[in-house]
């Protein structure tokens, strides 16, 4: 970005109130609500130039892409945090031996044509 009063290089951009200095924009921008507000001041060091932005949140609009995607994704999610949970060795070979006698058993019936 150029200075539009010198046309230097040397500009600063922070963000505030209540964002450290080194927080990328692109970073706040994520964190906002709506209704939130942000001030962009932008610095130039060679001749003092600088401005204040004053940003605020009217709407957001956010994808979660697939409902089906998304709500597979969440129930792996659940099943990994709770398999983390689990401390027991035991336990844990067991769910897999589980886990894998019914991949079997639904292969099984697939390739018979006894499955939905």
């Amino acid at each position: 970005m150029e200075c539009p009063d010198c046309g230097g290089s040397q500009i600063s951009r922070e963000v505030g109130p209540g964002w450290s200095p080194s927080t990328r924009l692109v970073d706040v921008f994520v964190d906002l609500e709506e209704g939130d507000g942000i001030t962009l001041h932008r610095q130039c060091w060679t001749c003092g130039w600088h401005e204040d932005r004053e940003i605020a949140v009217t709407e957001i609009e956010a994808e979660h892409g697939d409902p089906e995607t998304v709500a597979h994704q969440q129930r792996l999610t659940e099943l990994v945090n709770e398999l983390e949970a689990i401390e027991d060795t035991e336990t844990l070979k067991a769910i897999h031996r589980d886990v894998r006698q019914r991949q079997s058993t639904d292969v099984a019936a697939t390739d018979t044509g006894d499955g939905e």
